[in-house]
């Protein structure tokens, strides 16, 4: 055979404008990527023509959809691909069924999901996936589309504000407890604890969180706050514990509310709608819990309350907002 390719796409003509987005990026990479680009191979005339290049192939990515799903064409060159014994990757563009046909080739493989457009999040799993099936390509292109990718946005601007807010909330979390007024020396070392592990936890968030890209920065900079905010009461109210039992009995509750709020943030940052329903309980447990906190008092219940309701509903607002055509709230699962 004259000429060999590192992946054949299979999709249907109704999602080529997203699907060209992908096999152009695959391109770009340095990969040799047959597909279908102008819709011309849809008639028996051109069957050998892709039987060709499915055998010339090293992969075969198909792109589920609904109306792939629906198209006889990629159902034959799935049976074509797994007659050539080729690697099959499918990449799921929504949530629809495969083709009951071709369920038996299908369900047994891994998939990828990609069913929120072409965000930089989709682009690397795809390329992450297909660099395990057939590894890097012989020539790998580093376009400067790919380098913007990557680069991470807004560092320096991100690592001032951690500094700023993790100093803050250490400061300011010392203050309400009134532990400067129990033990000075104690809560001097508790703040200068917990604004270094605020700022550690930033730190992280800014280099190493792999969605920090992904995300709008109004939400980035929502991470960092919630994540310093709670993060902060945790420890500054785990230094309260060793005053006395008492303190400790009463102080315990909430450290672990606090605990749990930094789990589901972590989580619904990394697209999991579960975190966010956490999080709304998390107001109840605060609000719920201050009555006793807080020797019996029904304002500080009903204050909290508010307060987390309203930070709720303005979070909620900001993972609906659209970056790059898509909201955040869309890619909750």
């Amino acid at each position: 055979m004259a000429e060999s390719y590192d992946i054949f796409i299979s999709y249907s003509n109704k999602d080529r404008q997203i699907v060209h987005k992908y096999a152009k990026f695959l391109e770009d990479y340095g990969y040799k990527v047959w597909y279908d680009v102008k819709g011309l191979y849809g008639g028996a005339k051109f069957a050998g023509v892709i039987a060709d290049a499915i055998e010339a192939s090293k992969l075969f990515v198909f792109f589920s959809s609904e109306n792939s799903n629906k198209s006889e064409w990629t159902k034959g060159e799935i049976f074509l691909a797994q007659k050539f014994g080729k690697q099959i990757l499918p990449v799921r563009l929504d949530d629809s069924d495969y083709e009951k046909s071709v369920m038996i080739v299908l369900l047994p493989l891994q998939y990828i999901v990609c069913k929120n457009g072409v965000s930089p999040g989709a682009l690397d799993e795809l390329q992450n996936a297909i660099n395990k099936f057939i590894g890097e390509p012989p020539k790998r292109k580093e376009l400067s589309d790919k380098k913007k990718i990557t680069k991470r946005r807004w560092v320096k601007p991100s690592l001032w504000l951690s500094g700023f807010l993790s100093l803050f909330f250490a400061f300011f979390m010392m203050v309400v407890s009134g532990e400067y007024m129990i033990n000075v020396s104690l809560s001097l070392f508790s703040m200068t604890i917990t604004s270094f592990l605020c700022f550690l936890a930033c730190l992280y968030i800014v280099f190493l969180d792999q969605k920090w890209n992904e995300r709008t920065m109004t939400i980035n900079l929502v991470y960092l706050l919630g994540m310093t905010f709670f993060l902060s009461y945790s420890i500054m109210a785990f230094g309260l514990c060793y005053i006395s039992y008492e303190v400790f009995s009463l102080n315990y509750p909430s450290i672990i509310c606090a605990v749990i709020s930094i789990y589901a943030l972590i989580k619904l940052m990394n697209y999991k709608k579960i975190g966010y329903f956490i999080l709304w309980i998390c107001v109840f447990l605060f609000s719920a819990g201050s009555y006793w906190w807080l020797m019996h008092s029904i304002i500080a219940p009903i204050i909290i309350a508010v307060i987390g309701s309203v930070c709720m509903l303005v979070l909620t607002g900001l993972l609906k907002q659209r970056y790059n055509d898509i909201s955040m709230w869309s890619k909750l699962s």
